[in-house]
């Protein structure tokens, strides 16, 4: 998300203008000016996301060479805020364990996926969702961010633990 803090002279964006720019660097939604100012904006935000942090950018919009390259005779100052899906705890199997830290998994902010067969709402109600029906672990998928944990009490370990390997 993008945001237009600060305005000074002649700029086409005003203060509070925002944009949402996605993971391929366009923008998907709203506005923070034109041309290069949006550019500026879209490439700082994709170094935003890769980083996960935030960042402030100046753009001068008086200079041709150094600055965005629009002499409109203004400048702006725009905050860039990652926002990055929340990291997800797949459970692997059942038992009393997997309860427990389908719970906690849940008040620590995680989304949280149980996959087992026997998984019903009634055992794991915090569950974000529940797989029941992959025998071969084809859909755990986690992310960089992600935490696996195996609780499958021996049946399906070697499985579960090589498409969590095999995984981004």
């Amino acid at each position: 998300v993008a945001t237009v803090v600060e305005t000074a002279g002649s700029v086409s964006a005003k203060t509070g203008a925002k944009a949402i720019i996605d993971g391929d660097g366009r923008v998907v939604a709203g506005w923070v000016g034109g041309g290069c100012a949006e550019a500026t904006t879209c490439n700082t935000a994709l170094q935003c996301l890769a980083s996960g942090e935030t960042a402030v950018i100046d753009i001068d919009l008086d200079d041709e060479v150094l600055g965005a390259g629009m002499p409109c005779g203004g400048r702006m100052r725009v905050y860039v805020e990652p926002v990055l899906p929340r990291p997800t705890l797949w459970i692997m199997g059942h038992g009393r364990v997997a309860e427990c830290l389908c719970i906690l998994g849940e008040l620590m902010g995680l989304a949280v996926v149980v996959n087992d067969p026997g998984a019903d709402r009634e055992r794991y109600p915090a569950a974000s969702r529940l797989i029941i029906d992959d025998m071969d672990y084809g859909q755990l998928q986690p992310l960089p961010a992600d935490f696996v944990v195996i609780a499958t009490q021996h049946k399906g370990d070697h499985k579960s633990m090589r498409r969590s390997l095999q995984s981004r």
